[in-house]
């Protein structure tokens, strides 16, 4: 037979706001997830965002030249 210590499972569980072990490991296991994720999705919108200065860049250098 093996001993578990209930009392992490159950701290655990507070933290997370969970009622349930299943709850407590799907609680887990999405806040280990969304660390990458939420770091993929601001290497997108930064390159997203570099994408839309470089077009506003040429836009505003073709305005200058035909001011010329």
């Amino acid at each position: 037979m093996v001993s578990v210590d209930a009392i992490p499972p159950r701290r655990t569980a507070q933290v997370l706001g969970t009622g349930d072990h299943q709850e407590t490991v799907i609680a887990t296991l999405s806040e280990t997830v969304a660390g990458p994720q939420q770091a993929a999705e601001l290497a997108r919108l930064r390159e997203q965002a570099g994408r839309i200065a470089a077009i506003a860049e040429q836009a505003l250098q073709g305005q200058d030249s035909s001011l010329t």
